[in-house]
C-alpha cells in the first residue's frame, strides 16, 4: 500500500560548504530554508571524503565501524544494515539517482526499486543536469517512498577551481537549479532534505579543519516547522535515523545517530 504522505527525497550536493550556499545564487535552497528548518553547522566524519562520508550517512555509523576510509569500496567485515535496506525491508519503495559510480554500493542488491547512474565524463555540470531531469521525470510519474538524488558537480568544481572560487559558487548555483527542477516535479506532500557530505578548502578536502568538516542541512515538508534554525548539534550520522523516523521504522541498533525531527 502506498503511504503518499510519507514520501521523502534526500538531495546531496557533494562538497557544498555552508558559506558557499549563502554566497551563491540559490533560490530553490533559500525557499526550502524559509519553508522548513536548517542548520549551517552540521558535522561530517573523518576522513572528510566522499565515500566514507556517504557510507556513514547511509549506514548510520562512523568510518571506524563501517571500515570505509578512502574513496575505494571494500566489503564490510561486520555488515551494518543501511538506510535503503531498512526501508526496503519495511515495505517502502526506494530509488537512487547519482553520477558517481562508487555510490552504487550504498544499497545491497535488491534494496532499490529503481537506480539511475549517469557517468560524469565532462565535469561541466552536464551530469548533474541529466541526473535532475531523470529524477524529475521518474519521481513525477512513478510511485515511490524514499529517493536519493546526488549531484557531484560542486565537488568537481572545488577541486578544479578552489572552494569558494567563482567557479565553485557557480557550480552551487547550478546544483540549486537542478534541485529546483526536481522540486517542481514532486508531489506537494513530499518532505525534502538537502545536505552535503563534506566541505573543502583550497582545492582539496579530507582533513579535520572546519572548512572540510562543516556542512549545511535543510529539511522542509508539511510536518516540519517553517523558518526554524536547528540549535542543537547535528551529525551526518543523524540523517539515516531521521529518515527512518519519518517512515515510522525502528533504526538498527548499530546506528549511532538520533532523529532531528
Amino acid at each position: 500500500m502506498m503511504h503518499t504522505n510519507r514520501r521523502f527525497v534526500l538531495f546531496l550536493v557533494d562538497g557544498m560548504r555552508p558559506d558557499g550556499l549563502l554566497r551563491a545564487d540559490t533560490p530553490a535552497l533559500d525557499g526550502l530554508r524559509a519553508a522548513g528548518m536548517h542548520t549551517l553547522s552540521a558535522r561530517t566524519v573523518m576522513p572528510s571524503m566522499t565515500l566514507p562520508c556517504h557510507t556513514s550517512l547511509f549506514l548510520g555509523v562512523p568510518p571506524a565501524r563501517h571500515g570505509i576510509t578512502t574513496n575505494l569500496w571494500t566489503p564490510q567485515v561486520r555488515p551494518v544494515p543501511g538506510l535503503f535496506d531498512v526501508l526496503q525491508e519495511a515495505g517502502f519503495a526506494t530509488a537512487s539517482f547519482y553520477n558517481w559510480e562508487e555510490l552504487r554500493d550504498l544499497a545491497r542488491p535488491g534494496a532499490l526499486n529503481a537506480s539511475f547512474m549517469v557517468k560524469d565524463s565532462t565535469g561541466d555540470g552536464a551530469a548533474d543536469t541529466m541526473v535532475s531531469r531523470l529524477a524529475a521525470n521518474w519521481l513525477g510519474t512513478q510511485p515511490f517512498h524514499f529517493a536519493f538524488v546526488y549531484l557531484g558537480g560542486t565537488d568537481i568544481a572545488g577541486h578544479a577551481f578552489g572552494w569558494m572560487s567563482d567557479g565553485y559558487l557557480q557550480a552551487i548555483a547550478h546544483a540549486d537549479r537542478c534541485i529546483g527542477t526536481v522540486l517542481d516535479a514532486l508531489p506537494p506532500d513530499c518532505t525534502v532534505m538537502v545536505t552535503s557530505d563534506h566541505g573543502g578548502h583550497d582545492q582539496t578536502h579530507g582533513t579535520d579543519c572546519e572548512e572540510d568538516m562543516t556542512t549545511p542541512l535543510i529539511v522542509a515538508g508539511a510536518s516540519v516547522p517553517a523558518g526554524r534554525i536547528i540549535e542543537h548539534p547535528v551529525q551526518i550520522t543523524d540523517i539515516a535515523p531521521t529518515i527512518a523516523h519519518h517512515f515510522g521504522v525502528t533504526p538498527p541498533h548499530e546506528w549511532v545517530g538520533q532523529s532531528i525531527l
